[in-house]
């Protein structure tokens, strides 16, 4: 089994092979309210750790899709849609999410919903930014840490941006307005804790081989962030690695569980997923 190597930086091109069945828990959504706001959640799975699913820019809980059933037979997962998007309420009274804002309404959730930390938390894209967001302001709260071709504070301002851009008063520019002074905040703020980090980075975004390298570059700053990472590179995935190449993030996250101490034993006998 790959060890996650203090103060080593291990930079590998396929997922670890790791089997496992497609298991659905038979969940259905469930409605939590913070404050007036209605949140949709869905938990799958009846034991194992904690696995907190955070989508990206404007998505919800189908975004996982390819991967939440599948842990859910070794983990208890947690996903859900963030105000204005989904199944959940609208976000009302503000122009701009901040990360902190995003951290605290998941953490409001999860105490709404029972949910005990530590957790293992995992982000896509945007969603990946508020997961470094929750991990840097709640460290206790975080057993391990994966992200899935993550937006990141270390980004040039500017470069990497939402395409196509996101229509005025939408969620997802809602969400976009507040990511550039959040990240002013997060390299402010307390950093990111020694928890293990696992950075899944595409490499077929569709641009050119500069503009691939340097969101690699960007992605090696990420991993840099706790002396307990792995980065992995996808070949052939695009930016929805839970898409292309789910097995690549069934794998990140039972690494990341297991490296946090995690019984994941029950992941071990079941068929891999379907490529």
């Amino acid at each position: 089994m790959i060890r996650l190597l203090r103060n080593i930086l291990r930079i590998a091109v396929t997922a670890l092979a790791c089997d496992f069945a497609a298991f659905d828990a038979g969940a259905d959504v469930a409605f939590y309210r913070l404050g007036e706001t209605r949140i949709a959640v869905e938990i799958l799975g009846q034991s194992g750790p904690a696995v907190v699913f955070v989508s990206g820019l404007g998505e919800g809980i189908t975004a996982w899709d390819p991967v939440s059933r599948v842990l859910s037979g070794c983990a208890r997962v947690i996903l859900y849609d963030r105000p204005g998007i989904g199944r959940s309420s609208s976000r009302t009274g503000t122009s701009a999410l901040l990360a902190n804002a995003a951290v605290a309404e998941l953490a409001g959730l999860l105490g709404a919903i029972g949910a005990s930390p530590p957790y293992v938390m995992v982000g896509h894209s945007l969603g990946g930014f508020y997961v470094q967001a929750f991990a840097r302001n709640r460290p206790r709260d975080v057993a391990a840490v994966v992200l899935v071709d993550s937006s990141s504070p270390f980004e040039p301002p500017g470069v990497f941006v939402p395409t196509p851009t996101p229509a005025p008063a939408s969620v997802a520019a809602i969400e976009h307005a507040g990511f550039r002074p959040s990240v002013a905040a997060m390299l402010a703020g307390p950093p990111f804790p020694p928890v293990p980090l696992v950075v899944l980075v595409a490499t077929n975004h569709g641009v050119t081989p500069e503009r691939e390298m340097l969101w690699r570059k960007v992605q090696v700053e990420v991993a840099a962030l706790s002396p307990k990472s792995l980065l992995t590179l996808v070949d052939g995935a695009g930016h929805y690695i839970q898409s292309d190449r789910p097995q690549a993030v069934v794998d990140a996250v039972v690494l990341a569980a297991r490296e946090a101490g995690a019984n994941m034993s029950e992941c071990r006998t079941a068929n891999s997923v379907a490529k």
